[in-house]
C-alpha cells in the first residue's frame, strides 16, 4: 500500500486541480486581469501568497484563472489525439499488409516534423485560436499514439480468441471493437495520461509564443513569457507558473501509470 501513496496524493492533487479549471476565476480572491498600480511587483507575502506582477495583479489569482486556459486545450488535444491514433493503430495492426503499410508511413510523415515545429505549423496555417490549437496538438499526439496502439494490437490480433471469432464468422468492426479494443485499455489510458503531460508542456509552449491564447488573458505560458523580463529583480512571476506547470505534469503521468496498473490485466481466453 505504501507504493500507492505517491499515486494517491497524485490523484487528489489532479482532483484539486480539476477544481480549479471548473471554479477557479469563481474562487480566486482577485481579479486575474484588473491593475492596481500600487501593488505592483510585490514579494510573495499575506495577501498576496505568490506575490503581484508588474500591473500589480494577484499571480494566485491569475493562476486560478488560467488553469482553465491551459489544461482544457491540454486534455482536449490529448483526447482528441488518442482517439484518432486508436482508431488508426486498430485497423492497420488489425488488417496489416498493405493498408497498415500505408497508414503507418503517413504516419512516419507526420512524426518526422518535430512536436512543436508541427504544432506551430498548423496553428499559423489555420490561425491562432484555442480551437486549432487543440487540433494542432491532437495532430501531434496522433502518430505517436496510433503507433502505440498498433504495436499492442498486432500482438493481440495473433491470439486464440480472435481466431475464434474470425471462425464464428464476426464482421471486422465486432472484432476491432468487442474483441481488440477491449485488450487495449491499460495501453490507451496510460498513452492519454502521457499525451495530457506533454499537452499540458505543448499548450504552455504555445502560449509562450504567443500563438493560440493573447494578453490579458492568464494562461500560465503566456505568464512566463510577460514575466521573463523581470526574472531577476520579480523570480516569482516566473516561478510559480512554471511550478504549476511541472506539478500537473508529473501528477498526471503518476496517476496515469497508477491507473494502467490497476487495468493491467492477462489477455482474455476465447469466449465459449
Amino acid at each position: 500500500m505504501k507504493r500507492d501513496a505517491g499515486f494517491v496524493l497524485s490523484a487528489i492533487f489532479l482532483i484539486v486541480i480539476f477544481v480549479l479549471v471548473a471554479f477557479g476565476s469563481l474562487i480566486a480572491p482577485y481579479s486575474a486581469t484588473e491593475f492596481s498600480p500600487s501593488s505592483s511587483l510585490l514579494p510573495p507575502q499575506f495577501p498576496f501568497i505568490f506575490g503581484t506582477d508588474e500591473f500589480g495583479r494577484d499571480v494566485f489569482s491569475r493562476i486560478l484563472s488560467g488553469a482553465s486556459f491551459t489544461l482544457l486545450p491540454a486534455l482536449a488535444a490529448a483526447a482528441l489525439g488518442v482517439s484518432l491514433g486508436t482508431i488508426t493503430g486498430l485497423v492497420a495492426g488489425y488488417l496489416g499488409g498493405r493498408g497498415d503499410e500505408i497508414i503507418m508511413r503517413l504516419m512516419d510523415v507526420l512524426l518526422s516534423f518535430p512536436a512543436l515545429i508541427l504544432a506551430m505549423l498548423i496553428v499559423v496555417m489555420l490561425g491562432g485560436n484555442v480551437v486549432n490549437v487543440v487540433l494542432a496538438i491532437g495532430v501531434v499526439f496522433w502518430p505517436r499514439s496510433a503507433r502505440l496502439v498498433r504495436s499492442a494490437a498486432m500482438d493481440i490480433a495473433l491470439s486464440e480468441f480472435i481466431d475464434a471469432a474470425r471462425a464464428r464468422g464476426e464482421s471486422t468492426l465486432y472484432i476491432l471493437i468487442r474483441e481488440l479494443l477491449p485488450n487495449l485499455w491499460a495501453f490507451i489510458i496510460v498513452d492519454f495520461a502521457l499525451r495530457c503531460s506533454y499537452g499540458i508542456l505543448l499548450t504552455a509552449s504555445l502560449s509562450y509564443l504567443g500563438i493560440g491564447v493573447h494578453p490579458p488573458t492568464p494562461a500560465w505560458g503566456l505568464m512566463v513569457k510577460d514575466a521573463q523580463q523581470y526574472i531577476q529583480f520579480a523570480p516569482w512571476l516566473v516561478f510559480f507558473p512554471c511550478l504549476a506547470i511541472a506539478l500537473i505534469s508529473i501528477c498526471t503521468v503518476l496517476f496515469g501509470e497508477y491507473i494502467r496498473r490497476q487495468l493491467a490485466t492477462p489477455t482474455r481466453i476465447a469466449r465459449a
